[in-house]
């Protein structure tokens, strides 16, 4: 018996008894269909949060205050740090960066909202683009920021709420800051993402902010490096510089980097999927025991096949090859169920997820992505699924009499 003949015997006993061969498969079914579905949507909701970055820019390092520190007055960052820093051959931009709430009268003017107030320096904008994505107008400029001029930026959706129409530029908004009213010209708006926290945000030259507020401390210098492959050691020397600067030690400060914060929770998502898919693949294990009982049935109910084979010439080495195929057959066909099941499981919950995860991330084409290693994985571990619970009953199949294998009722 050559192993063709091996392959087609075994084969035609797989479904002799389809019901039987069915609910064998299940357990492997199970298992590659979850790890496939698992792996799908890991790499879906990975490949969306990092689009979300993508908009970041992946070069950008923040220098804030450490908050493990009791920092006194002589540590918080000013100015002049932002200054310093840019003078670094490695640094491209810098800007400083402060936040505050103010009140905006609305269309009917007996109607307020509270509006975030972003301020920056004018190379900010060339730092995070994502905060001035503009449909109408433009940035500041360095001029504006250098004499206080009382300028603002602000989003479409407030322009509406505000004139009753996108287009306000030139217009003035009245804006209330420590119970203070001033008037500012809107010079830009800006078309920002549903649900992103940059809605109902306002932005203005940092140095008007600080007029307003009578506040010279900032709570974020950003930066953008030239080049990022020495990321750590730039870092440090950043800091340095900054501490230096104040008279204390290096670690009063810390630096975020945005390329680190994308890798860190690309670094999580794989953890967590491959965490899951691992308890997930313990099912397979389960198919695999039962793989091997019903191979082990198998072999009961043949005996006496065995022995008519044995008796007409078929060694050891051709009946443990048959019973062995039989078990790597049923599990890799359940493992392509699998495949099937786990593909068009993971697309039709990430349809389904389409419009959560626009409403809770603002991202319109969130798409599970399958995985081709994974399914060529899982194939391959189904497989060899097989051949560890079918060398058993394979080698038990082998080792039987002949005589007494006739003789079996």
């Amino acid at each position: 018996m050559d192993i063709f003949e091996s392959i087609n015997s075994a084969i035609s006993s797989v479904f002799a008894n389809k019901m039987r061969t069915f609910l064998t498969m299940i357990g492997i079914i199970i298992g590659v269909s979850s790890v496939m579905t698992i792996a799908s949507l890991g790499k879906g909701f990975e490949e969306t949060i990092v689009k979300q970055f993508d908009v970041l820019n992946s070069s950008a390092v923040q220098i804030m205050q450490s908050w493990s520190k009791d920092l006194t007055e002589k540590d918080k960052l000013y100015v002049t740090d932002v200054k310093n820093l840019r003078k670094h051959k490695d640094v491209k931009y810098a800007s400083g960066y402060m936040t505050g709430q103010g009140s905006i009268t609305l269309k009917n003017p007996e109607e307020e909202e509270t509006v975030l107030m972003i301020a920056s320096d004018p190379e900010f904008s060339f730092i995070e683009k994502s905060f001035f994505n503009m449909l109408y107008g433009r940035v500041f400029t360095e001029k504006e920021n250098n004499i206080n001029d009382r300028v603002v930026i602000i989003d479409e959706n407030l322009a509406l709420r505000i004139f009753g129409r996108k287009d306000a530029l030139g217009e003035e908004v009245n804006l209330n800051i420590n119970d203070k009213d001033y008037k500012f010209t809107i010079i830009g708006i800006t078309k920002v993402p549903e649900n992103s926290f940059l809605s109902s945000s306002i932005m203005i030259p940092l140095n008007t902010m600080m007029d307003v507020t009578n506040s010279k401390d900032l709570q974020l210098i950003y930066l953008e490096l030239n080049d990022t492959g020495n990321l750590k050691m730039l870092q440090r020397e950043l800091l340095r510089i900054i501490a230096t600067a104040h008279d204390t030690n290096d670690d009063s400060y810390i630096a975020m980097a945005n390329l680190e914060q994308i890798n860190a929770i690309k670094q999580v998502i794989s953890i967590f999927t491959l965490f899951v898919g691992f308890v997930a693949a313990i099912s397979l294990i389960v198919g695999g025991i039962g793989v091997m009982n019903i191979m082990l049935v198998t072999v009961t109910e043949r005996t006496k096949e065995i022995g008519i084979r044995k008796s007409l010439g078929a060694t050891n080495r051709n009946i443990k090859l048959q019973f062995l195929i039989e078990s790597i057959f049923i599990c890799a066909l359940g493992g392509i169920i699998g495949i099937c099941i786990g593909v068009s499981v993971s697309s039709s919950i990430g349809y389904a997820l389409k419009d959560f995860v626009k409403k809770s991330m603002g991202v319109d084409d969130f798409v599970v992505t399958v995985s081709v290693p994974v399914a060529i994985g899982s194939m391959m571990v189904s497989s060899v699924v097989g051949i560890l619970f079918g060398v058993y009953p394979a080698g038990k199949a082998a080792k039987l009499d002949p005589i007494q294998a006739l003789s079996h009722e």
